[in-house]
């Protein structure tokens, strides 16, 4: 999800320690040590936030299964935009939650789309588990303007078909499965050649193109390109601040939100209970709290390499149309064992990021008059298992 973040989907939600902060800590090895004590020794997440990943199949009713399998689908800073309106039999209108959009990082609403449409293949995927195959009808109210995402903008309408209309999707059985591994990843370790077979064939079935960046030139340009432009975000005031203002710091703030940033590590924890990191605080470029958090980046430089997904324009259904190509590509990572983790801070729209969004296009060959990067993430083997996001329980979705 920026994809983010599926996005994913941002990573600025990094400690930030200035260095008068720093100082204190230093000399306050007694209060941190008591701190330890009671912060926790876990970062795991709270069950109640990750429990819909499993107790997804435990709905009986079609289109609730549907909607439990589609909640898992990877979005922008986790926000779950969707509302699912289910008040006209066999089908589902999916409605853009007008209260879970990122004017600041996502100003026209194309990550946000990208999201819904990952929604909706998830939906497709589940409902061809039960054996029934569903006609998805884009914003049949009409799309919305190019720069301007309304609330309550009716998404799509899924519509449910006859018992029987459908065979069983091989990627079902890793929903459940996917998730997205926001660590290090080993370096120089090649992909398996069917699964870079498998993301283009996926793109060219919703008219888009995909394509890999492994050689090390390349590579690191792409490399330079997403770190300038994570540096960017994190020091622009209005983006920081709106990633601050969704991050879920400790156990209670993850389990009462199940939403946005979660950050549990006791560390993080300790060090915002004794007000020694305030996510308010801007990175400033010359000072210790933006080198934090562009070691914090660090990690994401490491991998096989970077897929890639270009639309031909960037019209509204190309946006879906890339969600649910990117789900699906994610899929077939998680079943080839592959990890996946968007870095699209460099395709966000907003005025700060002209230089990296059209250093990224650049890079990959792609003419920002005729086409579009619609995802940009990368790939290979995390050195460590991914755990599950945090979502919302379904009923909280749903319009009956």
């Amino acid at each position: 999800m920026k994809q983010a973040s599926v996005a994913a989907m941002n990573d600025c939600a990094a400690p930030l320690l200035a260095r008068r902060a720093f100082m204190r800590l230093v000399g306050g090895g007694a209060v941190l040590a008591v701190g330890l004590g009671t912060a926790g020794c876990t970062d795991a997440l709270p069950e109640v936030a990750v429990q819909p990943w499993r107790t997804a199949t435990a709905e009986t009713e079609l289109r609730r299964f549907m909607l439990a399998h589609a909640l898992l689908a990877p979005n922008p800073h986790n926000r779950q935009p969707w509302i699912a309106d289910l008040r006209e039999p066999g089908r589902i209108h999916l409605v853009c939650d007008g209260e879970r959009l990122l004017p600041e990082t996502d100003p026209f609403g194309r990550q946000i789309l990208i999201g819904c449409g990952a929604f909706i293949e998830l939906a497709v995927i589940a409902a061809a588990e039960r054996g029934h195959a569903v006609t998805v009808t884009p914003f049949p109210q009409g799309a919305p303007a190019a720069r301007s995402l309304p609330a309550g903008t009716v998404v799509a309408t899924i519509v449910v078909g006859a018992p029987g209309s459908a065979a069983r999707d091989r990627l079902y059985s890793a929903i459940v499965r996917r998730h997205t591994a926001k660590i290090a990843y080993a370096d120089g370790r090649a992909l398996p050649a069917a699964l870079l077979s498998a993301w283009v064939e996926t793109a060219g079935r919703y008219g888009l193109k995909a394509g890999t960046v492994t050689a090390p030139e390349q590579l690191a340009a792409l490399r330079r390109i997403t770190r300038e432009a994570h540096e960017i975000e994190c020091t622009t005031s209005a983006t920081w601040l709106e990633s601050a203002r969704l991050m879920r710091i400790g156990p209670d703030a993850i389990a009462r939100h199940r939403d946005g940033i979660s950050m549990s590590s006791p560390m993080i924890r300790l060090l915002h209970k004794v007000g020694l990191f305030d996510p308010m605080e801007v990175p400033r470029r010359g000072q210790s709290s933006l080198q934090r958090v562009m070691d914090h980046w660090m990690p994401f430089e490491t991998g096989s390499g970077f897929v890639w997904l270009v639309s031909t324009g960037n019209t509204r259904v190309q946006q879906l149309d890339a969600g649910r190509a990117y789900v699906r590509q994610h899929l077939f990572a998680t079943v080839s064992g592959v990890d996946m983790h968007p870095l699209s801070q460099a395709l966000q729209e907003f005025g700060a990021m002209r230089g990296p969004y059209a250093a990224v296009h650049s890079a990959l060959g792609v003419d920002p008059a005729r086409g579009t990067v619609q995802m940009l993430a990368r790939v290979g083997y995390a050195k460590e298992p991914a755990g599950p996001a945090p979502r919302r329980e379904l009923a909280s979705l749903l319009r009956t």
